[in-house]
């Protein structure tokens, strides 16, 4: 682009004191429509913080809230001077807090965290599930993330899981009953799914690999043996 040529002021005559009249008026409409965009652009990032329904939040790198928004009231029941007089960890369910600080050290070490889960307390001593997304800025020292309160959708979760386990232990008890064998108490044959009944040796041959060895066992060979004996004793 060429060199701008034009003069500010045209006017020859205008004196000295009214041209820095007119810049000192220029200047401070700059400024006036400066504070009106900074005002207008935080009023917008305030309408959006205050009214999403996510939990917003800036954390310090000292492990303190620096900012919250009015979701974090709502799901929790403290007021945001109470969670922010605390370091966070506090509010974070024993069982995960390890991990927590494991995750929290991972982003002020520059990395993101991205659909981390953890419990966090309310007021009225019961936990409700967070699910995270965060980022960090690190010349602030902040981390900037939001959450989202998953505890419907675990407890849903952990209802399924627990219907599964039903069905399983039904299923698993009506393969036992499968497996009780109907036994004639007197001839001690088996009856089959088709209602024929068959000698024991028949039914494990044809329902398993098993192969049958007859023998005869002690109690059997006292009692048989001396039976028949006694009859060839008598022939």
């Amino acid at each position: 682009m060429g060199k701008r040529t034009t003069p500010i002021v045209n006017d020859k005559n205008v004196s000295r004191a009214e041209l820095e009249a007119r810049i000192e008026r220029l200047e401070g409409e700059l400024v006036r429509c400066k504070q009106e965009s900074a005002t207008a652009i935080h009023e917008l990032e305030r309408g959006f913080f205050d009214t999403s329904i996510d939990m917003l939040c800036m954390l310090g790198f000292n492990g303190h809230f620096k900012r919250l928004n009015r979701a974090w009231e709502r799901t929790l029941g403290f007021t945001r001077e109470e969670l922010m007089s605390r370091p966070f960890l506090e509010f974070v369910h024993p069982d995960d807090r390890e991990r927590t600080l494991k995750q929290n050290a991972q982003v002020r070490g520059g990395g993101q965290a991205l659909a981390f889960e953890n419990r966090y307390l309310c007021k009225d001593g019961s936990f409700r599930w967070f699910h995270w997304n965060a980022a960090p800025d690190s010349p602030q020292e902040i981390i900037y993330s939001v959450a989202r309160d998953v505890t419907a959708s675990k407890q849903a979760e952990a209802e399924r899981e627990q219907l599964v386990r039903e069905l399983q232990a039904a299923l698993a008890e009506v393969n036992t009953l499968r497996e009780i064998l109907p036994i004639c108490s007197y001839c001690r044959k088996i009856r089959d799914d088709k209602n024929f009944w068959h000698s024991v040796e028949d039914y494990i041959s044809e329902h398993t690999t098993s192969l049958f060895s007859h023998g005869i066992c002690p109690s059997c060979l006292a009692t048989h043996a001396d039976l028949e004996h006694t009859r060839v004793e008598r022939e």
